[in-house]
């Protein structure tokens, strides 16, 4: 009988250590612009990677071996260096030893930052660059939710195509850094095949102070509209240069910048009817995993941030959520070692799912061919999906005010 009381003692004491023996968790790094040129956009992504780790650590974390696993992240600023970018994810994968990593924002930051991540073996999903290069390089572990950026703005000239009475020419104008240049090339290549003649074409320089110049020349072209290829710093400078010069083309249109809270906050009744391109809007049909629907999505998002979304945050938790499932699809615990990153790697070049943002399939070459652009326009306010038809909030308003009307 005392034997049999030992040893029921000593089952408990292993239920009890067992019981209190703490779950491993998920280490998974980032590096992001929170300073520099692109401090707010970076800000941004960094919001849209605190929200998803709350959202699944309060679900009790990723569900792998039969267990929940906490996530913490583990975030660095690059200061909008790309140099620092890349000793960063070099300090995340052999410093600290996180199992996994997010992408960043800006392509030229995520280009030196994803060549740490390709030679160390670790997937990097971005919902903050789409630079057609980034793809080109032949890379295995580099993704994006984004489609390449000469694609983005298909929607935008599709729209423009779409209006009444329909515009006949347009100018191009953007910065020449990678994405933007490639957003201007974008909209060159498609103008013809929607009607649109390009009558004025030029890059500058991303460091230019004298906006106004550069858009008095489109303006002395007479194009009925404007198309930008743009950062949201640029977006700001460009509407405050046509202002000054009483610059009021039929529709102006970015690449990037518009669908960000701080443009239409820091513009007021200025930013009324401007078109932007888009990857993303809340009251598209989509649904799956994680987050339900891309309305409950935005609703969750608003309440913690008390904004609504960028398609760019809603971009980079979809990416965070591609790990997520292909984490607990091969049944990663942690810590993962090179391995499972390789599984993982392997699996997200196979995966085809459905989720809030939309559907995630990637090319070959780690770009999403699956995802369709959509264009918003600024309306009382707030951001309208105008195209496509299918998703349409509100029609588009056209032509644009003048500057004294608003």
């Amino acid at each position: 009988m005392r034997k049999m009381i030992i040893a029921l003692l000593a089952l408990c004491a292993m239920t009890i250590t067992a019981q209190a023996e703490p779950v491993a968790g998920y280490r998974i790094g980032a590096v992001l612009p929170l300073s520099g040129l692109f401090g707010k956009d970076g800000a941004q992504i960094k919001d849209a990677y605190t929200f998803w780790a709350e959202h699944v650590n309060a679900q009790g974390g990723v569900l792998a071996g039969g267990r929940r696993h906490p996530v913490e992240l583990v975030i660095y600023d690059d200061a909008s260096t790309p140099q620092r970018s890349q000793l960063l994810v070099r300090k995340l994968a052999t410093a600290d030893r996180v199992d996994l990593l997010l992408g960043g924002y800006g392509s030229s930051l995520v280009m030196a930052a994803s060549a740490a991540g390709e030679a160390l073996g670790y997937p990097m999903i971005s919902g903050g660059a789409s630079s057609n290069n980034l793809f080109e390089r032949g890379y295995k572990y580099y993704f994006s939710t984004l489609g390449r950026a000469t694609d983005e703005v298909s929607g935008v000239v599709r729209a423009m195509a779409g209006l009444s009475p329909k515009p006949r020419t347009c100018a191009i104008i953007g910065s020449d850094i990678p994405f933007t240049a490639l957003a201007c090339q974008g909209y060159r290549d498609q103008a013809s095949t929607a009607g649109l003649e390009v009558v004025h074409y030029e890059l500058f320089p991303l460091a230019m102070q004298d906006y106004n110049t550069v858009l008095a020349k489109a303006k002395a072209s007479g194009a009925d509209v404007l198309l930008v290829g743009s950062h949201l710093q640029v977006a700001l400078r460009v509407m405050r240069a046509m202002k000054e010069i009483n610059y009021s083309p039929k529709a102006v249109a970015f690449s990037y910048g518009p669908t960000v809270p701080a443009f239409v906050q820091e513009l007021g009744p200025d930013a009324e009817g401007v078109f932007a391109a888009s990857e993303w809007t809340p009251n598209l049909p989509y649904d799956g995993p994680v987050f339900g629907s891309a309305a409950q999505f935005a609703t969750a998002y608003r309440q913690r941030f008390g904004r609504e979304p960028d398609y760019v945050e809603a971009a980079a938790v979809a990416g965070a959520v591609a790990q997520q499932l292909a984490v607990q699809e091969l049944g990663l615990t942690p810590p993962i070692d090179a391995a499972g990153r390789r599984a993982i790697m392997e699996r997200l070049h196979a995966m085809d799912v459905m989720t809030f943002y939309g559907r995630i399939k990637f090319d070959a070459d780690g770009a999403n061919v699956a995802h369709p652009p959509v264009c918003v326009q600024v309306q009382d306010g707030k951001l309208a999906c105008v195209y496509p038809q299918s998703a349409r909030t509100a029609p588009p308003r056209y032509p644009m005010k003048p500057w004294s009307q608003r």
